[in-house]
């Protein structure tokens, strides 16, 4: 088309986290974005020896990679109503008791032709607070041993905007003390984004995980809804009766 550009701004770029340790990749709605940010920094370097000895050739020096040294880093306005996870991740660098005291955090930066997703040891977090202008804040992230290494993925073409979600059943009954029940959503059109966002108006009664599956917490009726991560307001549900807990 006639608009269509090559070229893109840094604010198509996404920055996102996800706590958690290195053995276990995030699933999609892990992903949490840093938000209200203004810019963002990827730097990949190979660590490197000389290896020049009187066989060398010519007059250059040889050299050998040895290992790879990545850093994200980025800054951004911070928001009274911490609505840009800043908070959560803040805290979580105070404090790291959910990865055993370490600061680390898988970090996901998404261009239009690659996404780079790696562990990281969050090693600086900081706020700027002029009297006479906005806060600001700014973080910088060192990769750091995983089972996964740095990946490096094509981004995904987008597909079309989800028009409607459906969930299977529409209605189910957990009879049996802590039992389980799993539904399954489905985004139309087929090739719009399958991915959602889970939740229990009962809690209380009936929890639902990330990938939809049920548990029975004590007797009554929970409401599960299915949102289209694409598309909040395209919402399904199932009504989930619990008895004989």
């Amino acid at each position: 088309m006639a608009c269509e550009t090559e070229k893109y701004v840094g604010r198509v770029v996404v920055l996102e986290y996800a706590i958690g340790c290195g053995d276990t990749l995030p699933v999609e709605a892990d992903w949490k974005r840093i938000g209200s940010m203004r810019s963002k920094e990827f730097a990949l370097a190979w660590d490197n020896i000389d290896t020049t000895a009187d066989d060398s050739i010519g007059s250059l020096r040889e050299n050998l990679a040895t290992f790879q040294t990545l850093a994200i880093s980025g800054d951004g306005l911070a928001k009274a109503s911490g609505t840009n996870n800043l908070v959560e991740l803040t805290k979580h660098f105070v404090n790291p008791t959910a990865t055993n005291g370490q600061p680390v955090a898988w970090m996901r930066m998404t261009f239009p032709d690659l996404t780079f997703t790696a562990f990281m040891l969050l090693t600086t977090l900081s706020r700027s607070v002029p009297y006479d202008d906005a806060v600001t804040y700014s973080l910088e992230a060192m990769a750091t041993g995983s089972d996964f290494g740095l990946i490096v993925d094509d981004t995904p073409v987008p597909g079309p905007a989800p028009t409607s979600v459906v969930v299977a059943p529409t209605t189910a009954n957990i009879t049996t003390p802590g039992g389980t029940v799993q539904l399954t959503p489905t985004v139309l059109p087929a090739e719009a984004s399958q991915n959602v966002v889970w939740g229990s108006g009962s809690p209380a009664i009936a929890t639902v995980n990330n990938l939809g599956l049920v548990t029975a917490v004590a007797d009554g009726s929970a409401t599960i809804t299915a949102s289209s991560m694409a598309d909040p307001t395209k919402t399904s549900t199932s009504v989930v009766t619990v008895t004989n807990q």
